[in-house]
């Protein structure tokens, strides 16, 4: 879930002021935030109505790596896209089997709110290890029934601020207490800590390692650059990924002043402003927050999904920014010892696995990711 828009920025504000602003005018259909807007009007399967805004879930570097099948007139059937694998920062498919949860949760909030219960059933033909593939991950049953969630008001208000938070306006003890007061889920531990506590102030230097550290690995930065959606065209071909995007990133982009070979070449400015671009972030973090599972397998992973959900949604009902730090606990060999740091740091036992970390402050109105649209994730 990284975010590059830090890069371009700065780039821009030494040279931008000669440089006329370029910018595409979107089709309706071609719109990357059209399925924010009243997703689900007007349609009468209730199916269709809940995967309108499960596909609005936070994801992985906003790979949206979700395939529905509809199966009869009641049921649905979730596979992961293999298609969208991040083989270099996420080798194991974790982060985005937590995505998946994600999916499956705003899918049973969206379910209720139009007076369904939906019933999941994970992985009907068994668990895929040591990768996703393409077996289903969940068979899900519309039944009627199924009480109102009070968090189905927030799911299109919910964001990902990637942005540096408010460093003047902390968290209060009691705001945190109130964020982590989340719905008991059986194996996950939700704790956090507040600027000031030697663990805030720890994993604000993880996450800064854990960046430099993934930017200077090669083949996991080109994974992210690769994903990189830069300017108004790119961002409404493609509606997923890291959009880039300000006034004149276009004309840049024309002339050669922005390319993904500068972002990639050590000693570039491009290069170093992306690599200095995480400490500002963390130094601003008021808040860590993070999530704990008991177990290893993906029943855990989908759970952690589920409840990071959750934990957005109610961050976003109480008007707290929240950021997902997740280099420090990539699994690919370049970033061991930092990961073995953060669960260190976090006093994670052995036998467990440090599901999620993020960032939480105040911060100010961002735009939502682009989505893809419904129709891009029916399968035929």
């Amino acid at each position: 879930m990284t975010d590059r828009r830090t890069i371009l920025q700065l780039l821009a504000v030494s040279s931008l002021a000669a440089v006329p602003a370029v910018g595409a005018t979107l089709k309706p259909s071609n719109d990357p935030a059209a399925a924010w807007r009243n997703p689900g009007a007007g349609q009468k399967d209730p199916r269709l109505f809940s995967l309108a805004h499960a596909i609005l879930a936070p994801n992985p570097h906003n790979r949206q790596p979700w395939l529905v099948s509809l199966e009869g007139d009641d049921t649905i059937i979730l596979y992961f896209d293999t298609t969208r694998r991040l083989p270099a920062t996420d080798p194991y498919d974790r982060q985005l089997a937590i995505g998946c949860g994600a999916f499956l949760e705003i899918l049973s909030i969206a379910a209720a709110e139009v007076g369904y219960d939906a019933q999941i059933s994970l992985f009907p033909l068994g668990e895929p290890q040591p990768v996703l593939n393409d077996t289903p991950i969940a068979r899900v049953r519309f039944m009627k029934g199924g009480a109102k969630d009070p968090f189905f008001s927030f799911i299109t208000l919910r964001r990902s601020n990637k942005e540096a938070y408010n460093a003047g306006k902390p968290v209060s003890a009691q705001t945190l207490e109130n964020l982590l007061r989340v719905e008991t889920m059986e194996g996950l531990t939700f704790s956090g800590a507040l600027s000031g506590n030697p663990q805030c102030e720890s994993l604000r230097q993880l996450s800064i390692q854990a960046y430099r550290r993934e930017f200077e690995t090669p083949v996991a930065l080109k994974e992210s650059i690769d994903l990189m959606r830069i300017g108004k065209a790119e961002i409404a071909k493609h509606r997923d990924g890291i959009d880039l995007d300000f006034p004149g990133i276009g004309a840049m982009q024309a002339m050669g002043m922005i390319t993904r070979e500068k972002m990639m070449t050590p000693g570039t400015t491009a290069y170093q402003q992306g690599l200095e671009q995480y400490d500002p972030l963390a130094k601003s973090a008021a808040a860590y927050v993070w999530i704990i599972s008991d177990s290893k397998d993906r029943y855990a992973e989908l759970a952690a999904g589920r409840a990071y959900a959750r934990l957005n949604l109610r961050a976003t009902s109480l008007g707290i920014a929240m950021h997902p730090m997740s280099q420090a606990l990539q699994e690919y060999a370049e970033m061991a010892t930092i990961k073995a740091e953060a669960e260190r740091v976090v006093g994670m036992a052995p036998d467990k696995c440090l599901q999620m970390l993020a960032r939480i402050g105040y911060g100010g109105k961002v735009p939502p990711s682009p989505r893809r649209g419904l129709t891009e994730h029916l399968r035929t």
